[in-house]
């Protein structure tokens, strides 16, 4: 990984994506962990082994004052995984893929870690998101930001079709999609009347559910 997230990332705790997995029991693995809070959260779900890897030591240090079995700090992208293969039930990469030069081959990688009936969960946000379009289409604008779809440590950017072709190329496919919808009531009602042919440009995120 060649980032750093800041603290409203780090910190965050990603119950929205817990809420997709089909058991918490077994053994996970959080790819960009930040400070523990998603692990820890499914450890008190009954989780026999939680593991978390970032590359943000400051966020380590914070998860190792948390109840996780195992963090460390690693550059996905440029370091070997101290892991088996076919370790855990479960590897999640929360909004982490377009972050790196080459999330294609990170994500066949990882997945070599993924049990053979695991889960790989995952998040990204929505390129195709109506905001960003109006802006660059209207306005001229593709301005970088501190934190959303144009944070400026994003490097790669994904529809859900790049996502499906993404996940193709690890060997991997989709079991659940949830989109992440965030739009004015106005333009929901618009959506509602045309029978939700908006929902890719409502989007903000995709919420993805993938096993091998």
């Amino acid at each position: 990984m060649h980032f750093s997230k800041p603290d409203q990332y780090s910190d965050h705790v990603r119950t929205d994506l817990v809420e997709m997995l089909p058991v918490t029991c077994g053994r996970f693995l959080d790819v960009g962990c930040g400070t523990g809070g998603t692990l820890e959260l499914i450890k008190s779900r009954g989780a026999a082994y939680t593991a978390g890897v970032d590359i943000d030591a400051e966020s380590i240090k914070k998860a190792k004052n948390r109840l996780l079995d195992s963090v460390i700090v690693a550059d996905i992208e440029k370091d070997d995984l101290p892991y088996t293969e076919k370790e855990f039930d479960c590897i999640i990469l929360a909004d982490v893929l377009e972050h790196l030069y080459d999330p294609w081959k990170v994500l066949k990688e990882i997945t070599k870690y993924l049990a053979d009936t695991g889960y790989i969960l995952l998040s990204f946000p929505n390129v195709k998101y109506y905001k960003v379009l109006r802006r660059l289409i209207f306005h001229d604008e593709w301005t970088y930001v501190d934190a959303g779809i144009l944070d400026i440590t994003h490097i790669r950017f994904f529809t859900l079709k790049e996502i499906d072709r993404l996940l193709a190329v690890a060997g991997l496919k989709t079991v659940q999609m949830k989109k992440h919808i965030v739009s004015s009531q106005r333009m929901r009602l618009l959506n509602k009347l045309l029978i939700n042919k908006l929902d890719s440009f409502l989007a903000y995120q995709y919420h993805i559910l993938a096993k091998k």
